[in-house]
């Protein structure tokens, strides 16, 4: 069942490009501002129970080898992030996603859905 699809704006994109950039390092970042801009293809994302879809890649959170632990959102510069962590071989790991504009309610939702279905 699909909880959200999100679409976004170029700008709403490069921010959470370069969000992901920062948090690498100083370096990756300052790579990142240096090489020129290309017109880069802005994805559709959409969330499901278990799984991330980026386009058609997908990234479940929620299988046999993974188990769902949390999600949160955070207020991270000009953008908000929707952080969805699992376990995976004993790891912590986490799904990164940009809340679009005018949709941090249904990231709330959303975030009580996942909480909900886990509880279960």
């Amino acid at each position: 069942m699909q909880l959200t699809r999100w679409n976004y704006t170029k700008e709403e994109w490069r921010n959470f490009l370069h969000w992901k950039t920062r948090k690498k390092g100083l370096i990756f970042f300052l790579f990142q501002k240096l090489r020129p801009v290309k017109a880069q293809h802005i994805p559709e994302i959409k969330i499901t129970r278990d799984t991330v879809w980026v386009n058609d890649v997908h990234e479940p959170f929620q299988n046999d080898h993974r188990q769902y632990k949390e999600i949160n959102i955070r207020e991270a510069g000009n953008i908000n992030i929707l952080e969805i962590h699992y376990e995976q071989a004993k790891r912590i790991r986490g799904i990164n996603i940009p809340i679009p504009r005018g949709k941090l309610r249904e990231a709330f939702e959303i975030q009580d859905r996942l909480d909900k279905d886990s509880a279960v």
